[in-house]
């Protein structure tokens, strides 16, 4: 539609009009979903030298990413290659010598292929207790 083709006044109420429902669209959420996903948390406990691996997910569309890195690591990686069947895991090691507490968090993307269901963020952490 023209506004030009409408009365004055009448433009102004659809002006306004339109102005409303797109600003009463873009405010629409879904009451019933939150938008942040819930941490999931995983207490693991490891010798300084050990090396812990965690294995996320591997389909063709789905994978994992660091969304917080350790602070005390040699390796904080996410390996996936032929070697893991292409799986996405998750491999830490501490600090040579450190002896403490540390985290990582990870965010895992899953798809439900063939399903109805969208694609899903996970979230995950670890929390490491390292000692000598």
């Amino acid at each position: 539609m023209d506004l030009w083709f409408v009365a004055p006044h009448a433009r102004k109420d659809l002006v306004g009009l339109s102005l409303a429902v797109v600003l009463g669209l873009s405010a629409c959420q879904d009451v019933g979903q939150d938008p942040t996903p819930a941490v999931q948390v995983i207490d693991v406990q490891l010798q300084n030298a050990a090396t812990y691996e965690y294995p996320t997910v591997g389909g063709d569309e789905e994978g994992a990413l660091i969304s917080r890195q350790a602070q005390h690591y040699s390796v904080s990686e996410i390996r996936r290659n032929a070697s893991t069947n292409w799986v996405c895991i998750y491999v830490y090691q501490a600090q040579t010598g450190y002896v403490g507490s540390d985290f990582v968090e990870l965010e895992i993307h899953t798809n439900k292929v063939r399903t109805s269901e969208h694609a899903g963020v996970s979230k995950l952490r670890l929390q490491f207790t390292i000692a000598k």
